[in-house]
């Protein structure tokens, strides 16, 4: 951890912005006037085969695929650039593939993706959690939060980026439990850098946490028991050259690797990160081209970005692990790298969760998500950072969660409007509580109820029955079938003796002893209808004694005197005539 970039961030907050500028100033802005995001619907295997040799790279037209082929019935979504928009329709029509245009003009999308001004509410440090925000202003608020909060907010410098920006993760945390004990959760966004509602997301749980301390019962017993670990940014060079370069880039920035292509050669960076962690890596749903935009990297963990996370999380490893991207409304359970492959808790655990979780999700806005595998839902990629943590790093539970918006006619994908971040925000939170109340049921209160050590309640005389007192550790009262007169004769005996002025152990040896002879010298007598009848005696243990602990010895214990008959079979109804006692 390097303490010493936070000091620097928080001195020469400006620094960042004129860094980008330097570090970006020989590149052009990509320019999306014009470009169409169309969406289609495969629905035959010529059009799947199709659609999945343009996905492979083998496609003569600028395309960038924002949901990939994955079966018939499914949804595609792409944009085509505007020099090949029209050859490209006109090759979808030719071959009968059923799409429309989603989008005329992403660039008007993209301007429309941002609000006015004056529909944002913006905090007291100036930070407003309804808008997509820079780098430097999510840093700002986080020390800024550390400023005002210290007792309850922290923040941990986890590591570097390829452009030397820090990996901030803000931990906030309450009081702690009685048992010391606490869960913890980890949540980290904006692995993919054109995901900007991920990042917005998770500063709008940092926000509904911090604030909702001190107001909010729920929130309050949620931090006592539960530490959170929020990384809002985790690819924070792709994310800011999003911001000012490429609107749709996704990759993080390694440099650039050149390769000739036909005549003239082509240099590509970045790698996804979300197929860099060592799970299954490179075998399915990523690519070796680093022109793809699944590109795996050279090696599992080749960039700094996902080296820190793992390092981390092996040095701190969570109860929970929560990655947020976009889009489709979907709450992803590992694994994600093969078709029905999963953990041995999926049914048991994993699923019953996450379902609970979607549910808390819809009863605020009504917003539906499905719940299973990234594999089973969508496609198989490989290398994902969910799967690595519950495969490898053994997290008790581990999802993927795919925000606003669902795959409809609306076309927003990636360029979800502002409007509708705290909604988003509010909803997701509904479901990070309910997996915190978990943690605590689960790993917690277990806790908790193990150093309280109960002491039983006295128990209740009731009319119709008698005290016999006994020592503590004395053997369970072995009784023979009984005569109506032997009962007469037990209840005299047990009369006399509880005003006895004898000690307990004393009193209850005779007592005992009384019985035992009176019941055997009587058995052989009883009838057919005396042997089917069964004797209630409540006893009480009590004695001036305490245990190792320093607890008073009190037990109580219900003995059933019957018939050696009736072992293992129901107890009939006890006459009044037979036991002697009046209700």
């Amino acid at each position: 951890m390097r303490l010493t970039n936070v000091v620097i961030l928080l001195l020469f907050g400006h620094t960042l912005a004129y860094n980008i500028d330097t570090i970006y100033k020989d590149e052009p802005t990509h320019n999306y006037r014009n470009y169409k995001l169309i969406r289609i619907y495969p629905d035959n295997d010529d059009t799947l085969k199709y659609l999945n040799t343009l996905y492979d790279g083998f496609s003569p037209y600028e395309l960038d695929f924002w949901q990939p082929p994955t079966h018939i019935g499914g949804i595609v979504d792409l944009t085509v650039a505007p020099s090949d928009a029209p050859i490209f329709v006109r090759d979808l029509e030719s071959k009968n593939v059923n799409y429309i245009v989603a989008v005329n003009d992403l660039a008007q999308a993209i301007e429309n993706e941002r609000s006015p001004e004056r529909f944002h509410h913006p905090e007291e440090g100036g930070y407003s959690y309804d808008k997509y925000n820079s780098l430097d202003e999510i840093h700002s608020e986080m020390m800024r939060l550390r400023r005002e909060k210290p007792d309850m907010v922290s923040l941990i410098d986890i590591g570097e980026t390829h452009e030397n920006r820090s990996l901030l993760v803000i931990r906030i945390s309450g009081q702690k439990p009685i048992t010391g004990k606490k869960a913890s959760m980890w949540i980290d966004a904006g692995i993919h850098a054109r995901e900007w509602i991920a990042p917005a997301t998770a500063m709008y749980i940092v926000h509904e946490l911090v604030q909702g301390y001190d107001k909010n019962p729920e929130i309050q017993k949620i931090l006592d028991h539960v530490d959170f670990y929020i990384l809002p940014v985790m690819n924070p060079d792709g994310y800011e050259y999003s911001r000012v370069k490429n609107r749709m880039w996704r990759k993080n920035r390694r440099a650039a690797i050149c390769k000739r292509q036909l005549h003239h050669m082509v240099c590509c960076g970045g790698v996804d990160l979300n197929r860099n962690f060592d799970w299954f890596w490179s075998s399915t749903g990523s690519s070796s081209d680093p022109c793809h935009e699944t590109y795996h990297g050279p090696s599992a963990f080749s960039e700094p970005e996902t080296i820190a996370v793992r390092d981390y999380l092996q040095a701190n490893k969570p109860e929970a692990f929560i990655t947020l991207h976009s889009y489709s409304q979907m709450w992803l359970i590992p694994y994600g790298h093969k078709r029905r492959s999963y953990p041995q808790d999926f049914d048991t655990a994993l699923r019953p969760l996450a379902e609970r979780a979607t549910k808390a999700l819809y009863d605020l806005y009504g917003t539906k998500y499905q719940v299973g595998t990234g594999a089973d839902l969508m496609y198989e990629a490989s290398g994902g950072s969910h799967d690595w943590a519950k495969g490898t790093l053994k997290v008790d539970y581990a999802y993927l969660v795919e925000l606003r918006p669902k795959n409809t006619a609306l076309g927003y994908g990636f360029l979800l409007p502002e409007r509708e971040i705290a909604a988003t925000g509010l909803e997701t939170f509904e479901a990070v509580k309910v997996i915190a109340d978990e943690l605590i049921a689960q790993f917690v209160e277990p806790e908790v109820r193990r150093i309280v050590k109960p002491t039983p309640p006295p128990l209740p005389k009731r009319k119709g029955y008698k005290i016999i007192e006994t020592t503590r550790r004395e053997e369970p009262v072995r009784t023979t079938p009984m005569t109506t007169s032997t009962v007469t004769q037990a209840s005299t005996t047990l009369a006399t003796t509880s005003t006895s002025t004898t000690t307990p152990s004393t009193t209850t040896t005779s007592t005992t002893t009384e019985q035992t002879s009176t019941s055997t010298t009587t058995a052989s007598t009883l009838t057919a209808a005396e042997e089917n009848t069964a004797i209630p005696v409540t006893t009480t243990t009590s004695d001036s004694s305490t245990d190792s602990d320093g607890y008073p010895v009190t037990h109580n214990v219900l003995v059933l005197l019957r018939s050696h008959h009736q072992v293992g079979h129901a107890t009939p109804p006890i006459s009044n005539r037979v036991c002697g006692f009046k209700p």
